[in-house]
């Protein structure tokens, strides 16, 4: 929104925390024809996280008050909404306006509500949202700096403040309004060795450096760079105490799932910080280190010298162009998750969608950009996956936080019952998915998407009175062979029945009588077959085709029967640019290019897939190739 600057925007932001109410005062309109019933009018409709109603007031030519009613969305995102959005609704009369970025789940609801407001106002509800505002991109600037980063998500904001720690002059695009929308400030916690925050937990810490890297390589089969994953793992120690330092609290914890680092040797680093504490600590960091932040700008393209990178381009949100000119560039873009695209191109998928408010601003600007200027990249793509349920872009509310109040239906995408591929096939363990969403489950619901999971009447009642945890238990799964079970203690899914309404109205879950009629819903055509199959297992309490521990054995036979349409989601891409153990980009020999350096999600050679069994890896790699790649900078200028 740089290009609708709201001169009132200081006393809005003054009204946001106690519900924003806008009026029009004097302003004349040379509208004289009615174009609403005046009146007030109320509407509501599903943001990121939860149900937004808003109350709008009309004269005859124009809305002149907005009211936020309720709403449970991510305050420090919300409260942008509030403060440019929703003014420059109002101030321009028009509905098509651009989304926060950042916000773009919140800004579109906001948007829908007040657009049905306008058809219960008796005015053109189409009109409304088609009306769109042109922005004005001002005068070119150019700037000078020692070093350009592009991102400043978790590995370019490690990156940023290291570099403007060491005195070096720093200047970060980021596509985001602020630290806010960017997804590197909200993740759970990175993973660490030798860490203060172990050391000082009671007993200590056991876990050390090799360990890790004996693990995670013999995981991996040896595809990143060993040399880089190792020194990752040992900087790793001072990349958290520079979060440490800036004001974050974490203490050791064990994840939810099942890995090999935890209790004596849990590595773990859960954050404790809200959200809207940790946007303060990094725009305070980001302000101590010296560092100029440019937000809503994407960077278009690398000025090159040679082989020898020497700044960046850009563009503004308003279509203002940007020159950087630098002694170094370091690429921390976020990946490709954004961008169906070059999910086609990597992944062999269009079907991967954002688990991060159901949008990613990581559009693979950064990998392509350097593989444009020469740098070659890895053979290796995947992804980070979201391990709370099914998604599909048919629902209004998708499973992609770890959120309750989202369409309870899609948990049947990783609940452990049975699931078919579109042939109506088995494809997987399906325990996997469950015990293990984020590694050993994800390549195969990525491979095969969409996916289907396969349920009766007789398990949707038990998970709506009973829940996962006690219908496993039951069944002989318990704290030893069941790591995750504490996790769905008390996890009823109550609200399944208005929620399996709301899968059918919407078209990503049908419903039958029978198995044959279930399977021609979605032309799952061997289902019949399938089922026969997996209840034979079920009575014999084995699964003799993939193994799935009996706990996850469901028989499917008093119907009505479910079929729920999934598709992924992820937190996050991988593979990208090659580079060496300083973070150098690679050019096709295997000769490092100068000035350039790649790091975080961008980076081909830290990652595999699948996703490591690693809690907190994803992260801990980002702040730790920042925080490498901002010292290797710094001697490749001299300082």
């Amino acid at each position: 929104m740089a290009q609708l600057e709201i001169s009132r925007r200081d006393f809005l932001k003054g009204t946001a925390a106690a519900g924003l109410t806008l009026g029009l005062g004097g302003l004349a309109f040379a509208e004289s024809k009615p174009l609403y019933k005046p009146g007030t009018y109320e509407a509501t409709a599903y943001g990121n996280l939860s149900y937004v109603t808003v109350k709008c007031t009309f004269s005859e030519t124009a809305l002149t008050n907005v009211d936020i009613v309720s709403d449970n969305e991510t305050p420090i995102l919300f409260s942008q909404v509030k403060d440019q959005l929703i003014p420059a609704i109002i101030e321009n009369q028009a509905g098509g306006l651009d989304a926060i970025t950042g916000a773009t789940n919140s800004s579109r609801a906001v948007k829908e509500a007040i657009a049905d407001c306008v058809a219960q106002a008796g005015g053109d509800k189409e009109a409304w949202l088609a009306k769109t505002v042109t922005a004005k991109a001002g005068a070119d600037e150019v700037y000078d700096t020692d070093i350009a980063i592009v991102g400043c998500g978790a590995a370019g904001f490690m990156a940023s403040i290291t570099a403007g720690q060491k005195g070096l002059k720093v200047i970060t695009l980021e596509k985001a309004g602020s630290v806010a929308g960017v997804n590197g400030i909200k993740v759970s916690g990175p993973f660490g060795v030798r860490s203060s925050v172990l050391e000082a937990k009671e007993g200590g810490t056991t876990l050390d450096v090799d360990e890790v890297f004996q693990h995670v390589m013999n995981y991996t089969h040896w595809t990143p760079n060993p040399a880089l994953i190792h020194r990752c793992l040992d900087e790793s120690k001072n990349a958290v105490e520079q979060l440490v330092k800036i004001g974050y609290k974490m203490k050791e914890a064990n994840f939810r799932f099942e890995t090999p680092f935890k209790g004596a040797k849990g590595g773990f680093h859960l954050i404790t910080n809200a959200l809207d504490e940790r946007v303060n600590l990094w725009e305070k960091a980001l302000n101590d280190a010296g560092v100029k932040v440019i937000y809503n700008t994407t960077a278009t393209g690398l000025l090159m010298d040679g082989d020898k990178a020497i700044g960046v381009t850009a563009r503004k949100a308003d279509g203002t162009k940007i020159t950087i000119n630098a002694k170094a560039v370091i690429i921390a873009s976020g990946g490709y998750l954004g961008n169906r695209d070059l999910q086609e191109k990597f992944l062999k998928t269009r079907k991967l969608n954002a688990a991060a408010g159901g949008n990613s601003l990581c559009t693979g600007d950064g990998i392509m950009m350097a593989n444009d200027a020469g740098a070659v990249m890895t053979k290796t793509f995947g992804y980070c996956p979201c391990e709370y349920g099914g998604t599909n872009t048919k629902a209004s509310r998708p499973a992609k936080q770890d959120k309750y109040d989202q369409n309870y239906a899609f948990k049947f995408g990783l609940y452990g019952n049975l699931l078919v591929d579109a042939e109506g096939k088995r494809f997987i363990n399906e325990g996997l998915l469950c015990d293990y969403p984020m590694s050993y489950g994800s390549e195969q619901i990525l491979l095969n998407a969409p996916w289907y999971g396969i349920v009766d009447q007789a398990y949707v009642d038990t998970m709506r009175t009973e829940g996962l945890y006690k219908y496993t238990t039951a069944k002989g799964a318990n704290e030893q062979n069941w790591f995750i079970g504490n996790y769905f203690k008390g996890r009823i899914l109550d609200k399944l029945p208005e929620d399996i309404e709301e899968g059918l109205k919407e078209g990503w879950l049908a419903k039958a009588d029978t198995i044959e009629e279930l399977a021609k819903a979605f032309g799952l055509t061997n289902l019949p077959e399938t089922v026969a199959k997996y209840n034979e297992f079920c009575d014999k309490g084995v699964d003799e085709e993939f193994g799935t521990s009996p706990w996850y054995l469901s028989k499917i036979a008093k119907g009505p029967f479910y079929a729920v349409q999934c598709e992924p989601s992820a937190w996050s891409t991988f593979g990208g640019i090659r580079t060496d153990d300083q973070l150098r980009a690679l050019k096709s020999d295997n000769t490092p290019m100068k000035g350039l350096y790649v790091v975080g999600t961008d980076n081909g050679s830290l990652y595999y897939s699948p996703y490591y069994d690693v809690a907190g890896f994803c992260y801990g790699l980002c702040i730790d190739s920042g925080y490498i790649a901002a010292f290797e900078a710094a001697n490749y200028i001299g300082k």
